[in-house]
């Protein structure tokens, strides 16, 4: 049972009573209330629930003696396990003073008899000034019995002298480092460890410091007790009394002779490491530096006499390496000792040469590495050789394209990347119609400066990451790599058509240009890229016999797609001025209340004939036809809208996400659309989340942190969706301006059967709440993986087991509804 009763006076006293009895709790605290407390109270009569109540923090515990279930003396011993300090006063009608004192002794502070209260309120007083006196206690005997304790384990020598140098106390420390025993040294004078290697003004110097009260730090050069040498990092610290006059000295002192020895073995070498044309370094484990020879000074642009204790290695090296040093190569060193290799390294003046290097681990007698060191040598000339050299064997004299050995390269490794992301690709063979009849009539060097111009148009109408290789003759190959679905093949030959329109220069003519072109898809078309090169040689040809200027997919079943594609886009043009797209919205559950917070708009277009068509199919004809623009700017409004109905009706805290694409995010109106949407509906711009991939942000990263700070000065949300799915680099993830983290549903469905996909949804929660974010867990479709998710520490969750994406008129009716989960 709780209660709490408060009067107006300040005197605040919170109570646990230990009584079965109710009226004589209350009567209790009716006494203490009148004796001037304001009482903070909870009754309890079991151990269990006196265990549970001293989870709080109380200031005093009563206790009658004699309950029927629960003794007092039980009672007090349960209190004195949780806290030795706790103040326990008895308040018993029955206890009597054999028994009393037996309590005292066992760790109560007082009793008092039901009968006679008066005593009460005294000892109450007492008690709260007593306890903070015996923790107090209690806190100086523990830090002093650490302090000891470390005295005692430390690493380093102490011993400790009386006031005319006669040694009072060793730590083992100190008998390890000397040879002395414990038994040998005390009494003696610390002069026992001179070694003679330091003169009497020396010593002189060092005594008048201390005993002028001043700290003494210095390395001395002192004899073992066997008569060997060593080096000692020594401080003396005067310890003075209460009347002002130096009591003891403490004396600690570390071993240092290694580190001697090294810098005078490093000092015998660093005459030869100064006349190398080589660059040499010496480093700690970090990378700072310790050593840099003349040579890597003006290589690098740092001064004759500067400092370089305070620069790291890692600032002469390009981004992508440093990187790579924190990663394979320091692990590499650490396990091996050595690493070689080519690098790159940034001279004076911001230029980036290739380097040959050698990193060697130097490691201590407890074989942990103690530095680095690293030579490094210019192979720029050697690798501008080598650069001719292959560039000559890869690449195409006439069209300096790729050949077909390099585009084979390209094509494996992208098989490879695409395979591991669950991506495709697409090969494309192309063969320029009639070519012939350009050699032969206009002659060879005209057909030479048409194929030049080709390949110069097909480059424009490609993104950096696909190749175009002339694969011999008039005909070319194109790989396109990395594609979300096989119908992007499409915007890649609307381009290619489009730059065709107009002539080509052939010596004085104007050419007008048609091709054919066969298309293979990975992976439906061919898993290798034997397969893929064959059947799009294949479809080349099926195309040819269509006609000019036509193309075949190499599956019958794409080429249908592709005019149904065609179909729709015409008819996606004309969407949004007939209100065909509509906004269906899926709940955010907050996991601790289980209730709606949010909700995500997701966007689908009802076709007139068609019916509902899936995102997949029309969101990229979107993207590729540049509707996106217009599309998304209403999607945000009415998002807008419809969460102003629902805030208006009675939910005034709930938010609305939508999702940014690329094309959007590289809208320079973009801000001015977002804040046109939210003072249209006049909805405050935290109640709106921009969701935005990591793909998107990492395109750019520094021009991404320009637009997400102006979106967040803007005052609204920012979401990172399909967290894990992407190539982001967490380095710069934490620098963006965030608000919520959104782990993918691909790491959900498989949680409880896959320890990989748990431990990166725990580790991903975790990232998260380090850097202050909220967690979204996306296609939540089981109970069990909701109470995984709750047991982690996720915020919010959406997926079907919750609500599938539902019409707003449906949703507006959940929401209503107020269900809890």
């Amino acid at each position: 049972m709780d209660n709490s009763n408060y009067t107006s006076t300040p005197k605040l006293l919170r109570a646990v009573l230990v009584e079965d009895v109710e009226d004589d709790a209350l009567l209790l605290v009716d006494h203490l209330e009148k004796s001037g407390f304001r009482l903070d109270w909870q009754r309890v009569d079991t151990e269990p629930a006196l265990r549970s109540a001293l989870r709080q923090a109380w200031d005093i515990v009563f206790s009658d003696y004699s309950m029927p279930q629960f003794s007092g003396a039980q009672a007090l011993e349960v209190v004195r396990e949780i806290d030795p300090d706790m103040p326990f006063i008895f308040v018993s009608g029955t206890i009597g003073e054999d028994v009393a004192v037996e309590a005292m002794k066992a760790g109560a502070q007082d009793y008092v008899m039901k009968g006679a209260l008066m005593r009460l309120s005294p000892a109450v007083e007492r008690e709260l000034i007593e306890v903070a006196a015996r923790r107090e206690r209690r806190r100086t005997e523990e830090s002093l019995k650490q302090l000891s304790l470390v005295v005692k384990q430390a690493a380093d020598s102490v011993f400790i002298t009386d006031p005319d140098g006669l040694i009072e106390y060793v730590n083992p420390a100190f008998e390890m480092l000397t040879g002395y025993a414990e038994s040998e040294a005390l009494g003696q004078s610390s002069s026992i460890l001179r070694s003679g290697r330091h003169d009497d003004a020396f010593y002189r110097t060092m005594w008048e410091t201390v005993t002028r009260g001043d700290v003494y730090r210095g390395t001395l050069v002192n004899r073992h007790r066997d008569g060997g040498i060593f080096y000692e990092d020594r401080t003396i610290t005067p310890l003075v009394d209460e009347a002002g006059c130096i009591s003891h000295f403490v004396s600690t002192g570390r071993d240092v002779t290694a580190r001697v020895q090294a810098d005078e073995e490093r000092d015998r070498v660093v005459a030869i490491l100064e006349a190398t044309p080589d660059l040499v370094a010496i480093m700690r484990p970090d990378g700072a530096l310790i050593y840099l020879n003349d040579s890597g000074r003006r290589r690098l642009g740092l001064a004759e006499g500067e400092d370089v204790s305070c620069r790291f290695i890692q600032e002469f090296f390009p981004e992508g390496f440093t990187d790579s040093m924190a990663g394979e190569v320091g692990a590499e060193v650490h396990r091996t000792g050595v690493w070689s290799g080519e690098s790159v390294v940034r001279l004076a003046g911001g230029q980036e040469v290739p380097v040959s290097q050698v990193i060697l681990a130097h490691t201590d007698e407890d074989g942990g590495v103690e530095y680095l060191s690293t030579i490094i040598r210019d192979i720029s000339e050697q690798k501008r050789f080598e650069a001719k050299l292959q560039y000559r064997a890869t690449h195409d004299r006439l069209t300096n394209l790729p050949n077909r050995f390099l585009l084979a390269d390209r094509l494996g490794s992208a098989l490879e990347r695409v395979w591991r992301y669950g991506r495709c690709l697409a090969v494309l063979f192309l063969d320029l119609d009639n070519f012939k009849r350009v050699n032969d009539s206009l002659g060879h060097p005209a057909g030479d400066g048409v194929l030049q111009a080709v390949a110069r148009r097909l480059q424009d109408c490609l993104r950096p990451t696909d190749t175009v290789a002339r694969h011999g003759g008039d005909e070319f190959t194109i790989l396109l790599d990395d594609l979300a679905t096989p119908d992007d093949v499409l915007v890649v030959l609307h381009k290619m058509h489009t730059a065709f329109e107009r002539p080509v220069i052939g010596g004085s003519h104007e050419i007008y240009i048609t091709f054919s072109a066969g298309i293979a898809v990975y992976p439906q078309d061919g898993k290798d890229a034997e397969d893929l090169l064959r059947n799009a040689d294949t479809a080349m040809y099926r195309a040819k016999t269509a006609g000019p200027s036509q193309y075949s997919f190499y599956a019958v079943d794409m080429n249908a797609r592709s005019h149904e594609l065609l179909s729709l886009e015409a008819d996606l043009r004309r969407a949004l001025e007939r209100g065909e797209f509509r906004l269906y919205y899926q709940p955010q559950v907050e996991l601790e209340k289980g209730r709606i917070v949010g909700m995500e708009a997701l966007i689908r277009w009802q076709h007139p004939s068609h019916g509902l068509i899936s995102p997949a199919d029309f969101v990229p004809l979107l993207e590729n036809t540049g509707l996106i623009g217009p599309v998304g700017e209403w999607v945000l409004r009415q998002a807008c809208a419809d969460l102003q109905t629902c805030r208006e009706s009675g939910f005034p805290d709930l938010r609305v996400s939508a999702n940014v694409s690329a094309a959007q995010f590289d809208d320079m109106e973009l801000l001015r659309k977002v804040r046109g949407a939210l003072e249209g509906q006049g909805v405050p711009p935290s109640a709106l989340e921009l969701e935005l991939t990591e793909n998107i942000v990492m395109r750019d990263p520094r021009a991404a942190a320009e637009i997400l700070r102006a979106l967040r000065n803007l005052g609204v949300r920012i979401a990172v969706d399909d967290f894990g799915t992407g190539y982001s680099s967490l380095n710069y993830l934490k620098t963006f301006p965030l608000d919520v983290l959104k782990i993918d549903q691909t790491f959900i469905g498989d949680l409880m059967e896959d320890s990989s996909d748990a431990a990166i949804v725990e580790a991903s929660i975790v990232f998260a709440h380090k850097l202050g974010l909220e967690t979204v867990a996306e296609g939540v479709e089981t109970r069990e993986q909701l109470a995984f998710l709750r047991k982690h520490g996720c915020q919010m969750v959406q997926g079907y087991y919750l609500s599938r994406p539902i019409p707003f008129a449906e949703f507006f009716d959940l929401l209503q509804e107020g269900r809890r989960w």
